[in-house]
């Protein structure tokens, strides 16, 4: 059994104390993988905590407004902090977004239950060169190959789904049925073992990466949220190991200071050690996310 840690939104106003006090104490067991915001638009920190509290009663608005740009490299003691990690193997890249915003004229229905403005790449455009560039431009800034897409809101479209194909990376969720994915032998050959798979376990899903003409995938992750309980993580791990397969856990640094929303005398954090206390119960190969797609 393989497993990875995601963390998603790390950009301008990460702090390298933020991923010390997040990491630290795990990162020289693997490293986590860090998905990175390349160009966040607007206040970032102050919109996540607020989103957290007002859901969606927040004043989108004065969000909207709030739209100056911060490039990630003008974040002068993250750059370098970031850069060490990765050489020293403590840190791992993927792409998560480049505003971390919905830039569509019409912003996608349908999805009440979810903050499609963040959503960036559930979209009606192509955005295959804006892929590229800002991948390009984050290895220019760290040195380093980045290989994976994790997209925000875990919400692909069609056309966001193929711009990530086109853009050459692999790909951790999105949340395109697998029917609806690549038609050609080998995309067929997963359909296949996805449904069969399927059939045989109806209250699994298929846990491991499936390999596609250009590129890899891991359909299913299981998130860390400050909703989430010990014992559903732990239930989700033990199903995918019954298998032999492969466990992303995704989470966000941001969060990990917040009280369990059931249990407001333990954070996040206690309960991420918590569970990999378990994992580590297991002959269980941690990984980057990376090593595991490639």
């Amino acid at each position: 059994m393989r497993f990875a840690i995601r963390d998603d939104d790390t950009n301008y106003y990460t702090q390298p104390e933020d991923l010390e006090r997040c990491y630290g104490d795990i990162w020289d067991d693997f490293a986590p993988t860090l998905s990175l915001i390349s160009k966040v638009k607007g206040n970032w920190l102050y919109w996540v905590h607020q989103i957290y509290k007002d859901k969606h009663d927040t004043d989108w608005d004065a969000w909207t407004n709030d739209d100056t740009i911060y490039p990630i490299e003008d974040n002068t003691a993250l750059i370098p902090f970031i850069q060490q990690k990765v050489k020293e193997e403590k840190l791992d890249l993927a792409f998560h977004a480049k505003h971390h915003r919905n830039g569509d004229p019409v912003l996608p229905e349908g999805r009440s239950n979810n903050y499609v403005r963040g959503a960036e790449f559930f979209t009606t455009r192509d955005l295959t060169n804006e892929i590229r560039e800002e991948v390009a431009h984050l290895e220019q800034i760290f040195d380093t190959d980045i290989t994976v897409f994790t997209p925000p809101q875990n919400l692909l479209s069609p056309m966001g789904y193929q711009a990530v194909l086109n853009a050459g990376l692999n790909l951790c969720g999105g949340g395109i049925p697998f029917y609806k994915k690549e038609k050609n032998a080998k995309g067929i050959a997963n359909i296949i073992k996805q449904l069969s798979f399927k059939l045989l376990h109806r209250d699994a899903d298929y846990p491991k990466v499936l390999k596609y003409n250009n590129h890899n995938e891991v359909a299913y992750h299981y998130p860390l949220q400050p909703n989430t309980r010990l014992d559903t993580l732990i239930y989700d791990f033990e199903m995918v190991r019954k298998y032999n397969g492969d466990f992303v856990l995704s989470t966000h640094y941001v969060e990990f200071d917040y009280p369990m929303v059931y249990d407001e005398t333990i954070t996040m954090k206690k309960v991420l050690m918590d569970f990999l206390d378990h994992v580590s119960k297991y002959n269980v190969e941690k990984m980057s996310l990376s090593e595991m797609l490639k």
